[in-house]
């Protein structure tokens, strides 16, 4: 009698672990075909506003221009330029809190390379207004050329900041121009936190 009732707890431990199984299975299943087959994507929230402000600022002389916004704090998390370039100088673009600086545009690129660019961020406005003149000449470095032209949506190094210029109030924007060469920047696309 004992035999018969182990037996019949056996098989009906046995039922239920292969439910078990096939429910894992099934499980599985679903995960794979969702992750694998219908090419899902897992991605992470961050809360940022992009802008696009038209600009009209014509520099061929190295300048510093000041960033402000009416609403205080500039909370910048990317900053992209568009315009053109006429001359055959070194022209680049800093944003500058002051201290630190990232390059934001440069016209240079390495001898034999194709030019390959960097787009940023796809309305609010920013103040710049012109500062005081630099007075500072960059040169070329070896083994690289300039061109000249329009350009579009260059961020360099300000496709993504710092999270520290996220509470700045002011920040700059350094052209630094080579004589016999200008810049002019149509239009700013700028995200913010």
């Amino acid at each position: 009698m004992k035999s018969k009732r182990f037996i019949k707890n056996s098989q009906r431990s046995n039922a239920m672990e292969s439910q078990r199984l096939l429910l894992g299975a099934v499980v599985f299943g679903i995960i794979f075909l969702a992750l694998f087959v219908g090419k899902a994507n897992i991605t992470g929230f961050v809360p940022a506003e992009s802008f696009s402000q038209k600009l009209d600022i014509d520099v061929d002389v190295s300048q510093r221009f000041v960033i402000s916004s009416e609403a205080g704090s500039l909370k910048l998390s990317s900053l992209s330029l568009s315009g053109s370039i006429y001359g055959n100088g070194l022209v680049n673009v800093y944003l500058s809190d002051g201290v630190t600086r990232w390059l934001a545009f440069s016209n240079k690129k390495k001898k034999g390379s194709s030019l390959e660019h960097i787009t940023g961020m796809a309305v609010s406005s920013l103040d710049i207004s012109p500062g005081e003149k630099l007075g500072r000449i960059e040169s070329l470095p070896d083994g690289y050329v300039t061109y000249s032209g329009a350009f579009s949506n260059e961020c360099a190094e300000t496709c993504v900041l710092d999270p520290g210029l996220f509470s700045r109030s002011m920040l700059y924007l350094d052209v630094v121009v080579e004589p016999g060469t200008s810049l002019h920047v149509s239009e700013l696309r700028f995200s913010t936190i």
